[in-house]
């Protein structure tokens, strides 16, 4: 989680270090699966859209912050919850990335980043946790950048055993990407190849972000991403964590000059099972 000046720059290290160690894709794709139908990760029961009655988190900012926390990981970016687009009611998440900014050559900024999120805490990630958001993107991510929508995180303890974290991101061809940074061997950054299901901007999006392992005390699982309900995408060998904090947002890790966006995000929820599209 990049929740320090000091801890971005060391976690955007350590991603960059596994773009470039982990560019051999290890993910394979799946059929495609209607929002409505249960997809066995969750608790059963049809995926209808609405938040379920076990969600820890159902979201339309049309009360403001609302108990998101703002963390000091705004780097070169704004995010406001405001009325300029909602997908409905009042309020939607606003991100506003800077233009201009470089993470190259290494060390000529000081914080190249350009990255906002608010943050919750959730429940203990047991073996199934289903993330659901409608996103509104003024443009892809630039070329050879990722934009990274959603964080789960395992914060730092004394032991120094459970700290990492997994993300979810979009790519500039409109697929995903799986940006590991757990620490669990053999596991690192991932990225869709097949591009049967993807993204596209100025539209509202539903995305979904799955999460599941066998057992709780399993050290990796998977992790799939759904877009309007299709599945577009299942990222095998993905580091686990007892997940207690989940992000969402957007921004550029390590853009490359070309970093100016505007994002929308609205309608966010998260269960321990599959949520749907409305």
């Amino acid at each position: 989680m990049r929740s320090t000046s000091a801890l971005a720059l060391m976690m955007a290290s350590l991603a960059f270090g596994a773009l470039t160690a982990c560019g051999d894709d290890k993910a394979t794709g799946g059929d495609n699966t209607d929002a409505g139908t249960p997809d066995g990760g969750g608790t059963g029961g049809e995926a209808t859209g609405k938040c379920p009655a076990s969600a820890y988190i159902c979201e339309n900012f049309d009360k403001g912050q609302n108990g998101w926390k703002t963390p000091d990981e705004e780097h070169n970016a704004t995010i406001t919850i405001d009325g300029t687009r909602t997908r409905s009611g009042s309020g939607a998440l606003h991100v506003v990335t800077e233009p201009g900014h470089n993470e190259f050559p290494l060390g000529a900024e000081e914080d190249p980043q350009t990255i906002a999120h608010l943050r919750k805490d959730i429940p203990t990630f047991g073996t199934a946790l289903y993330a659901r958001a409608y996103v509104y993107l003024n443009r892809a991510a630039p070329q050879d950048v990722m934009g990274t929508y959603f964080i789960l995180f395992s914060p730092d303890e004394p032991t120094h055993q459970q700290f990492g974290g997994i993300e979810l991101q979009g790519m500039i061809n409109g697929g995903f990407a799986l940006d590991d940074w757990s620490g669990i061997p053999d596991t690192g950054w991932n990225y869709q190849n097949d591009l049967t299901v993807t993204t596209s901007p100025n539209r509202w999006t539903c995305i979904e972000w799955a999460v599941k392992r066998t057992k709780a005390t399993d050290t990796t699982g998977r992790a799939q991403v759904y877009v309007d309900g299709a599945l577009a995408f299942d990222f095998p060998d993905v580091g686990m964590r007892p997940f207690t904090n989940f992000a969402v947002g957007y921004g550029f890790v390590h853009p490359h000059g070309d970093s100016a966006s505007e994002t929308w995000i609205d309608d966010v929820a998260v269960a321990p099972e599959r949520i749907g599209c409305e």
